[in-house]
Formats: structure tokens, sequence, C-alpha cells
């Protein structure tokens, strides 16, 4: 998410649209019947340096309630799934 799309990521986020990573997760989140998913490039404005000072002071609290996370750790991008 970034301040050119940010409008029309809060209205629709097409599934199709999203790199494989994220789809992944949220494939993740959904086979295991959970109901929010926090991924930071789509929750915190890529761009917005204002954003990311709001965002990432929240990052400690959704963490510390996170049942578990999911890492990515041998994709070369989010596009790799």
């Amino acid at each position: 998410t970034v301040e050119a799309n940010l409008e029309q990521s809060r209205m629709r986020l097409p599934y199709h649209n999203l790199p494989r990573t994220f789809q992944d997760a949220f494939l993740i989140t959904k086979k295991l019947g959970l109901e929010y998913l926090w991924i930071d490039a789509l929750c915190i404005v890529q761009d917005s340096e204002e954003d990311w000072k709001i965002e990432s002071a929240k990052m400690p609290y959704i963490y510390s309630q996170a049942l578990f996370c999911i890492a990515a750790d041998s994709s070369a991008n989010a596009s790799s799934g």
C-alpha cells in the first residue's frame, strides 16, 4: 500500500492482484479459521513516514497478541510465494 493506491486499497483489495506470498498468507489464515491477518506492507502506507510512525508503534502490541507469525524466509520477494 502506497499513497497512490491507498483509497482504492481501503475500498477493495482484489485477491488476484496480491503478490503470491500475500495470497499464501491469506489462504493459511482462512484454512485455520482465523479472522485477522497483519501484513506490514498492506497495513502500513509504505511511502508515508507519518503512517509508519503511527502504525509501527502498534506493532509490538499486534505481534504480542498474535497466535503465530508467518515468515516467507526462503522467498526472494513477495511475488515468489
